[in-house]
């Protein structure tokens, strides 16, 4: 399981923006979320207007996205930000499927000093 934090002004489209999150997704779950088309687990999740939340990503480039458990927030000109709820991360560790120290990030964002 790692989380994800990272810059998108890299991505230069939104089929590359939303391919970057659907591996973010797959990281988070350690799971296949499929495809921007076929989506599966996290990237399958349908949003308010109808639509996966992998296909508002694509077509819209931003998606704020909390359903208790996963937090998927993407900003087409900021950042990509996937990681569980403190609530999923608190039941894992009560449950023994993430010890005290926790899980991995991908961080490219925050800066330590």
């Amino acid at each position: 399981m790692n989380a994800t934090y990272i810059y998108t002004e890299k991505f230069d489209t939104r089929r590359k923006l939303a391919n970057r999150a659907l591996k973010a997704m797959s990281d988070i779950c350690n799971a296949d979320n499929g495809t921007i088309r076929n989506p599966h687990e996290l990237a399958s999740s349908v949003m308010a207007d109808g639509r996966t939340l992998i296909q508002a990503i694509h077509e819209d480039g931003e998606v704020m996205y909390n359903d208790g458990w996963y937090i998927v927030e993407v900003e087409e000109s900021g950042v990509l930000y996937v990681d569980f709820t403190s609530f999923a991360v608190n039941e894992m560790k009560a449950n023994g499927e993430i010890g005290e120290e926790g899980y991995e990030c991908i961080d490219e964002v925050t800066v330590e000093e």
